[in-house]
């Protein structure tokens, strides 16, 4: 059960199951709809004991928001409530008796307030879908503060998506003057210690997905100086599943240049490489 709190929200459960609720009550289907939906394909939740209270309470939040909350998923959160069945969980998870306080007094008010019906139901929100901001292989360039230039490799482009996503790989390049694509063509995949779970350090390629919505945001100039051609595909589901800020690119460079001895690390990836789909 991750959980970081004693409110109704502070749990993985929650931020999972109310994000595909309104996913899909965006999309315009009925919360009746939604409800057997989420049910039918989260019996792994609901058969759980640690998170079971978890899944219907974010249920019943989720009706009752758009002001349709069934009677039967209310009675089954009095029950919860009135019946203490979640403290004592969190008691058996040897939550400390403020916590489980905290937790009573969240519950109680959490039945109070959807017992009380919703002024208005929660309007309905239009998908925005994006471009990413690059294309698919462009060769980006951007200063450092001492003005020597870096770049950047668009490995993939989003069209006509939620998030218009681009991945970029950091390169090893750093000169004096604007670089030219063949300095691309021959460019390394720049590599910086990171811990892992383990909490041991491991060379990690500097490869990230952008979002489109916070491009203009960024305080770094990011110029286009030609392309490259790409036949290897990319997914931000399946492939590089980690985010960064447009202003990390040159923020993480910097650092790492101030002191390079103590930043340097092994990690051999040619650009080249990530931009050829290999046959087997």
């Amino acid at each position: 059960m991750g959980t970081w709190g004693t409110g109704i929200s502070s749990n993985d459960v929650y931020e999972d199951v109310n994000y595909e609720f309104f996913e899909l009550y965006n999309q315009g289907l009925e919360v009746s709809e939604i409800t057997a939906k989420i049910i039918s394909e989260n019996q792994d939740l609901i058969n759980s004991p640690e998170d079971q209270n978890n899944f219907w309470i974010t249920i019943a939040k989720g009706q009752w928001e758009c002001k349709e909350l069934d009677s039967k998923i209310l009675e089954r959160i009095r029950r919860i409530v009135e019946s203490e069945k979640d403290i004592e969980l969190w008691r058996e998870l040897d939550a400390s008796q403020s916590d489980l306080k905290k937790r009573q007094k969240v519950l109680v008010a959490f039945l109070a307030k959807i017992q009380t019906k919703k002024k208005n139901a929660r309007k309905r929100v239009k998908k925005k879908f994006r471009d990413s901001i690059f294309e698919k292989g462009d060769c980006l360039v951007f200063h450092l503060k001492n003005g020597l230039y870096c770049g950047a490799f668009v490995l993939e482009s989003e069209k006509n998506t939620e998030f218009g996503l681009n991945l970029i790989a950091i390169t090893d390049i750093k000169t004096k003057s604007k670089p030219l694509i063949s300095e691309f063509e021959k460019a390394n995949v720049h590599f910086s210690l990171e811990q892992q779970i383990t909490k041991k350090f491991k060379p990690t390629a500097q490869i990230f997905w952008y979002h489109a919505q916070f491009y203009k945001k960024a305080e770094t100039e990011f110029e286009v100086i030609g392309q490259l051609k790409v036949t290897q595909s990319y997914n931000p589901e399946k492939d590089y599943q980690r985010f960064s800020n447009w202003d990390n690119m040159s923020h993480y460079l910097q650092k790492y240049y101030d002191d390079i001895e103590a930043n340097k690390c092994d990690g051999n990836l040619k650009l080249k490489k990530l931009r050829k789909k290999y046959w087997l």
